[in-house]
This record gives structure tokens, sequence and C-alpha cells, in this order.
């Protein structure tokens, strides 16, 4: 018996080439199944191969007579697929409003929540993360600071069912280059709430001082967008076109592909994450440690859980910034050892194995759901 499908968001992409973060979560976790777990992913129809070869992933597919939005369309062949193929249990992921017509309808269902429950429709008020968390089979956050947004207000008793298996890296392809390039990187979605325009501010500051380092920014507002066109992208590039010093030393590459981006963060001396919103887990943040870069991240949501004690953590304003900036690129030997103390906490504390093996031990176990009477 198919013991849990796995439900991708519509248009997160489970093709090589294609994947967003969720995805790649996914596929990882997938990999380390074991051989007779019986678990699949559903989502989108593959653009290119599929990420994990070993497991099943079956395309949703709306009839194209559906009419309706499209979320009520892809909640149409989410029940086809279900009824054709009948799950055990199927495992939403971050559509919290899916759950409960797919409750409604008698399938035991749980939910996995990668970003802010209170931003996320159908969890937005008291009553419908209390309905969301009693009635699903289990939920899965991916920080203690996702689990304490979705159980603020509740009884601890309602959350019993809450459990945190935060996020992972491929630590085999993430390892550090030595030495390190003298490059400092961002790797994210350049819109305000990253803190992009801080970061660049920073720069400003810092970069006439070490003519000998070169920063990157990777990223574009949307996912696989080509070229940077939006007003925020503009201005940016603007900024840095209009210093003749910052035209130099400063460089947007765009979207990239994740092998691209593992590259970058292999090579790079820094990596500086200076979200200004709370980021709910932080897997960039993870990705540069794992990479060895010495990480400078904001102290907002899941980042502080993520870097620990081995990274930088800062207030992200321009003045902290430079400041951590500063001090990492005038002395190489302290930004060699806070880089290998990222290093060796992204390949402990988030060693892939252990993690994958307990969120796939809960997929496993027999559900404790009840139809709603």
């Amino acid at each position: 018996m198919l013991e849990t499908a796995i439900v991708l968001p519509h248009r997160e992409q489970f093709s090589v080439g294609y994947a967003g973060a969720i995805a790649l979560t996914v596929a990882g976790q997938l990999a380390d199944a074991p051989a007779d777990a019986s678990l699949e992913a559903w989502g989108d129809p593959l653009q290119a191969a599929p990420l994990v070869v070993s497991k099943i992933f079956r395309p949703l597919r709306p009839a194209w007579w559906w009419l309706g939005r499209q979320s009520h369309r892809y909640l149409r062949a989410i029940v086809q697929s279900a009824r054709l193929h009948q799950p055990h249990r199927l495992e939403v992921h971050n559509r919290a409003h899916l759950l409960l017509p797919l409750i409604r309808l008698g399938f035991p269902v749980a939910l996995y929540l990668h970003n802010d429950p209170q931003l996320i429709r159908g969890l937005k008020t008291r009553a419908e993360r209390r309905a969301i968390v009693e009635l699903a089979d289990y939920v899965v956050c991916v920080s203690d600071y996702v689990r304490g947004r979705l159980c603020v207000e509740l009884p601890e008793a309602a959350c019993s069912r809450v459990f945190v298996v935060p996020n992972t890296v491929d630590v085999v392809q993430l390892t550090a280059k030595s030495p390190k390039n003298a490059e400092i990187i961002f790797v994210g979605r350049m819109v305000a709430e990253k803190g992009v325009h801080i970061l660049v501010e920073a720069l400003g500051r810092v970069l006439p001082n070490f003519p000998q380092w070169r920063a990157r920014l990777i990223g574009a507002r949307y996912f696989g967008q080509k070229g940077l066109h939006h007003t925020y992208e503009r201005q940016l590039q603007q900024q840095v076109k209009s210093d003749p010093v910052l035209a130099s030393q400063v460089q947007f590459e765009g979207y990239q592909r994740y092998a691209e981006v593992i590259a970058a963060f292999n090579s790079a001396a820094i990596a500086v994450v200076p979200s200004l919103w709370d980021e709910p887990f932080g897997r960039t943040a993870l990705e540069g440690m794992a990479g060895g870069c010495a990480v400078i991240a904001s102290n907002r949501g899941g980042l502080p859980e993520v870097v620990g004690d081995a990274g930088i953590l800062v207030e992200p304003t321009v003045d902290a910034l430079a400041r951590e900036l500063t001090s990492l690129m005038s002395y190489p030997d302290y930004c060699a050892e806070i880089g290998a103390r990222c290093a060796e906490r992204a390949h402990t504390v988030f060693e892939p194995s252990v993690i994958h093996q307990k969120i796939n031990a809960l997929r496993r176990t027999p559900s404790m759901w009840i139809v709603p009477g």
C-alpha cells in the first residue's frame, strides 16, 4: 500500500534544473528513504528528468474541462489521484487551505510548513490554526520559529502532533574550496524584504578599502527569471553602475541553476543573508555554511537556529553589515576560522541522514487520524 503521497505546491517543479527549495528538500528526503518505503511525490508535470529516480513521481493533471481558479483545479487533480491510488495519507506542502476540503472527503492529511503559517492562506487566524492542528494527521515545521508562529495562543496539547524537522543540504556537493576566493556572495530573491539594498549600501562603504575583493549577487525576483527587469532590481543595478568603484567590484548574476549556486558557495569566502523579514528557516545561510563560507546573517526568524554560534548574527543595518564585513576582510585567519566553524555546524547539526530518517519514519507511521464526526 502507498504509505504517503507527498503533494508539492502548484508550480513547484520536481525536475532537474527547475527545482525550487521545497522540491530540493523533498528530493533529499526521498533519496534517503529506505528501499521498501512506499512514498511518492505528486506535483505539476515534469519539465525535465525527475530529481529522484528511485521513487515514483506522479504528475497532477487537472482535466481541461474543469472550470475555476487554478487552486480549485489543482485540488480536483489531487482528489482524482488520491481516489485512484489510495494512499494511506496525503502530505500537503504549504497549501494549508487544501487540508479541510481533503479531510471532508475522507482523506487522512498531514501538513508540511516551509513558511510563516500566519502568512499562509488557511492559517492566518487562531481559529484556522487550531482547526488544522487538531484535524491534521500531523504537522511538520522547518524550524522552532515556524512552530511557535503556528502554535501561538493555542493549548500545547493541541500541538502535540506538530513536529520540527529542519531542512538539510547536500553536504557532499557543498564542500569548501581551499583556498577561498576573495568574494562576498548573496544568493536569494531580489526583493526588498531580503535586504539586498542594505547589503549594497554596506558594500559601498567597505569595498573601496579592499580593491582585491569582489561581490556576487545571485538571484532574481522570480524563479527562473531571465534578466533583472523589475523596479527594485533596476534600482539596485543603477546604484551600483553610478559608483565607479562598485561597478568594478559588484556583479549581478541573475538567476542561476542550483549547480552553479553550489559552486559559488564552495568558492566564496563570505556569504551574507541580510533579510529584513523573519526568515522561516534560512536555507541559503545553511548552504553558505556547508560551503565553508563565513556567514553573516540577520537575527530574524529562523536564521538564529541555523547559524547558531558558528556564524555572525547582526541587526540587518548598513552599519552592522559594514562593520562585520570589514572585520572578516581585514583578518583572513579570522574569516577562515568563522568559515570552518560554519562548515562544522552545517555538516554535524544538519547532517542529512539523521534528519531524513526522522521525517521518513513519520511518513511510514500508521495514521492516527479519525474521520471527523
